[in-house]
């Protein structure tokens, strides 16, 4: 993994002020913009890990990138279903436990819930560059969810994964520096960051292309050419 490479290439693109600029606005639309963005970063992971990492995509497909973050977005709701059960499981008990011996019952079930949804959302956060990856690169929301799959990805890359999450969290709180620029400003500096993380998925995701399961050598084959430039 090459972290400072992710955090370089953006600005080695002319034109990255322009791109920035186009997905911190597009940021400001709620919904479809959103998930045009979404899109937008897995285009450019794609080509990261199809070795085409610049220049940056250009924004010329809308459409496209709509449906790229609507499938992701889909995958990753699916997968938040159990955090949802299980954060329900543990505020209802202690909402409706009404004498003190119920109350003492709820407040452990209350606690036992919400510590399988922690835990369960440190894992979903962990695997997800294979989730959106999986997504991305098969075009098909159902990739999501071979589990076998996901944790023979996950069990032969967890360095990199790691990797991929600190940096996500990392960058994602120095974004909020630009608060400092008000509101707007953590737009711009939170669209750069995740442009750096996307640059870290596209790694591992160049790594996974060469597992067997995807039938893809890193030397002849192409991760879904139609999310590229």
């Amino acid at each position: 993994m090459d972290v400072g490479r992710s955090v370089q290439y953006v600005f080695q693109d002319p034109n990255w002020v322009k791109k920035m600029l186009v997905g911190g606005l597009l940021s400001l639309i709620p919904i479809f913009g959103t998930l045009i963005v979404l899109g937008y970063w897995i285009r450019i992971a794609t080509n990261v890990a199809n070795n085409r990492e610049l220049p940056l995509p250009e924004w010329n497909d809308f459409g496209g990138d709509f449906m790229r973050g609507l499938r992701a977005a889909v995958a990753f709701f699916i997968w938040a279903v159990p955090l949802i059960v299980f954060a329900a499981c543990g505020i209802i008990p202690s909402a409706s436990a009404g004498n003190s011996g119920a109350g003492a019952i709820a407040t452990l079930i209350t606690i036992g819930a919400l510590t399988v949804a922690f835990v369960f959302w440190i894992a979903v956060a962990f695997i997800s560059p294979i989730i959106v990856g999986r997504v991305s690169m098969n075009g098909s929301i159902s990739s999501a969810f071979q589990f076998r799959e996901i944790l023979i990805d996950a069990r032969e890359n967890i360095v990199p994964l790691l990797i991929a999450v600190a940096m996500a969290y990392a960058l994602g709180f120095a974004a909020y520096f630009g608060i400092i620029l008000c509101f707007v400003g953590y737009l711009f500096t939170q669209f750069l960051a995740y442009m750096m993380v996307s640059h870290l998925y596209g790694q591992i995701w160049r790594r996974l292309r060469l597992s067997p399961q995807y039938g893809t050598d890193l030397s002849t084959g192409t991760i879904s050419t139609d999310l590229g430039v």
